[in-house]
């Protein structure tokens, strides 16, 4: 059965508010919000396809330059669907189970737009690793991060084993894996895990402020600057500097190049088309 969809359209801005995720059009910046509070946004069936659904609109969207991810509630994300894993299932359908959310994580981690998180409340085990995919993480004082995984006798996934131990080292990594401890906000800020820890109040306006800046931004060279970083710790030097040579190039073609360079003989400030 088709779920009901509710669309609203203002001017530069439209909101679409689906069953348990709502997506609103800011400007050039798009915003998704996981809202089943009453599960903690818990990444069941139903959230994740329509979570699926509003990023694909987002990344089809030309006039986006930045997806914004939060959650309602006093929880960004609590974790996986535990009342459909304690059905039960075999080793296949557990495997094909998790198979299916890689073509998502695939498609937000790689997106050539920019991403933020403003979290919430609770990120704990999967919504731990979604917060961890975004380029940027805004918290508020309230927020807590976990890898609670191995409370019910799971590994992380959704990505976490790529990202965390990236942003906090090996060491750090598996200590906060296999204790399953939360932290607070402050302590995710101090790993270098959140990017600034705001009053609960002021989390909305402040993650929203930094994705409208960045949405104004040198798309082309932030997407490119984007690919380059997320590939350089797989990379030799050599073959991150032959792909900075050839990417400098490309940006050196771009009109945002030449509006900038023009503004600074100017001495006026930038205003980037996006090309």
């Amino acid at each position: 059965m088709k779920r009901a969809v509710n669309i609203m359209s203002t001017g530069n801005s439209f909101e679409i508010r689906k069953e348990k995720v709502n997506l609103t059009k800011d400007g050039n910046v798009g915003i998704i919000t996981l809202n089943s509070p009453q599960s903690m946004n818990a990444l069941d069936d139903v959230l994740f396809a329509e979570l699926s659904e509003v990023t694909d609109i987002l990344l089809d969207d030309p006039s986006i330059g930045v997806i914004m991810l939060t959650g309602t509630g006093n929880a960004f994300c609590a974790g996986g669907d535990l009342k459909k894993l304690d059905e039960g299932m075999s080793a296949l359908e557990g495997y094909t189970y998790m198979k299916g959310f890689h073509p998502w994580v695939a498609r937000f981690m790689n997106s050539e737009k920019l991403t933020v998180a403003a979290v919430n409340g609770f990120a704990i085990g999967a919504g731990f690793c979604i917060a961890m995919m975004a380029d940027m993480i805004f918290a508020s004082e309230t927020a807590k991060f976990g890898m609670a995984f191995g409370n019910v006798g799971l590994i992380p996934d959704l990505a976490g084993l790529y990202t965390l131990p990236r942003v906090v080292g090996l060491q750090r990594a598996k200590e906060l894996v296999f204790t399953c401890r939360n932290i607070s906000a402050q302590q995710a800020m101090d790993l270098g895990i959140v990017t600034e820890v705001t009053a609960p109040d002021q989390l909305m306006e402040k993650t929203l402020a930094m994705a409208a800046r960045l949405a104004s931004g040198p798309r082309a060279a932030n997407k490119l600057a984007k690919m380059l970083l997320n590939s350089s710790m797989n990379m030799p030097l050599d073959q991150l500097l032959a792909a900075e040579a050839a990417t400098q190039a490309l940006c050196f073609q771009t009109k945002d190049h030449r509006v900038a360079t023009q503004a600074f003989f100017k001495k006026e400030n930038p205003v980037f088309i996006g090309e």
